[in-house]
């Protein structure tokens, strides 16, 4: 049998199925066998294109006659987000609760501690971390590191186990001492079937005229690199 140009990857047909427990991702009920797996467009063969479907959930996303249209048709942002809900559905009781800390606690400015723990029993997970910094209204970026702390670095966090590491800030910052430092921290859990949990992103806060540590900060403000 002749391969479709845009076919789906084995690797990723797993994925899929194992994210959604086979079920199908529209109406959410069990297909088992009875499922396919759609591409949302047609000429895209990524995993974010894929969606599995049961046989008439399939049928009729495509069903819709646009000389006399009748109903909703479905976009495919709102299937796409339908999917995700059934991922989640399925893959939520993968993620642990992870605790992370940035802290200056056995550390000296420009050096910044930062730590980060597994508070499962059972799974072990992956963590993604991204922060930015910045003082004032100016955007610094992400610390210059070997990519632990701009996302192409993965943190393997097996049940209960604490990782620390440490990254600079500019030395030029430490100059203006009127100005906090801010650090943004945007997290992603990678389950066991590596899919990918996006935390809401968690800020701290260093005042560098005073001798207390960095304090989480609950709001977030946008800045644009000047």
């Amino acid at each position: 049998m002749a391969k479709r140009k845009y076919e789906f990857n084995a690797v990723d047909k797993i994925k899929v199925l194992l994210w959604c427990g086979r079920h199908c991702c529209l109406c959410g009920k069990f297909s088992g066998i009875g499922i396919e797996i759609a591409h949302l467009e047609k000429t895209k063969s990524d995993i974010d294109s894929a969606m599995p479907l049961c046989f008439d959930c399939h049928a009729s996303i495509g069903h819709y006659n646009k000389e006399h249209p009748r109903g909703k048709k479905y976009s495919v942002q709102e299937l796409k987000a339908r999917r995700d809900q059934i991922y989640e559905q399925h893959t939520r009781h993968l993620i642990s609760p992870v605790h992370y800390l940035i802290t200056q606690q056995n550390h000296q400015l420009p050096r910044v501690g930062f730590q980060i723990t597994n508070l499962g029993d059972t799974y072990p997970v992956k963590a993604k971390i991204v922060i930015t910094l910045s003082q004032g209204n100016k955007l610094l970026g992400t610390p210059e590191t070997k990519g632990h702390y701009n996302g192409k670095y993965l943190w393997n966090l097996n049940p209960r186990f604490t990782f620390g590491g440490n990254f600079a800030v500019p030395g030029t910052i430490l100059k203006n001492k009127s100005e906090p430092i801010k650090a943004k921290v945007d997290l992603t859990i990678i389950d066991i079937y590596d899919r990918e949990h996006v935390l809401l992103p968690g800020g701290y806060v260093k005042h560098l005229d005073q001798e207390m540590d960095w304090y989480a900060e609950p709001s977030e403000e946008e800045l644009k690199p000047q």
